[in-house]
């Protein structure tokens, strides 16, 4: 059986993105996971009360399980099961290391999303995805 990991991070791109996926899901009755990645929340800078740092991990947390169950519900209306993950850490990094424990025979990943300028002086997620999942990787345009 196929297994595709398939990231969204919530963009109006990412929707696309689960589309193409649930097309390619469907043509090759392939086993879904859908991941989204909560970056780390970084203290370098800004000193935040703790309550208010404790309040952004709920937040973080709330906000990916919504990305998630709208990834869902896009599968089911294809009549797709999907297994659900939040990863936490940097997004290149999670989606490669879960695409080896899920022994993803295809990762599909957007060519944008949420990153704007940081993604463009960081290099994208994507092409990160592209050079560290030892399987095939489709990316949407």
């Amino acid at each position: 059986m196929i297994k595709m990991l398939v990231a969204t991070d919530g963009s109006e791109h990412s929707l696309k993105t689960l589309s193409e996926a649930c097309n390619i899901a469907l043509a090759l009755n392939a086993d879904v996971t859908v991941i989204t990645v909560i970056e780390e929340l970084h203290y370098t800078e800004y000193v935040f009360h703790l309550q208010t740092a404790e309040k952004m991990k709920v937040e973080y947390w709330e906000r990916a399980q919504k990305i998630l169950d709208q990834a869902e519900k896009i599968f089911q209306d294809k009549g797709i099961k999907v297994k659900k993950i939040i990863a936490k850490g940097h997004p290149a990094e999670m989606i490669c290391q879960t695409a080896a424990k899920e022994n993803a025979n295809l990762v599909i990943v957007g060519s944008r999303g949420l990153g704007g300028i940081k993604e463009l002086l960081l290099g994208s997620v994507s092409n990160r995805v592209a050079h560290c999942v030892k399987s095939h990787v489709m990316i949407v345009k």
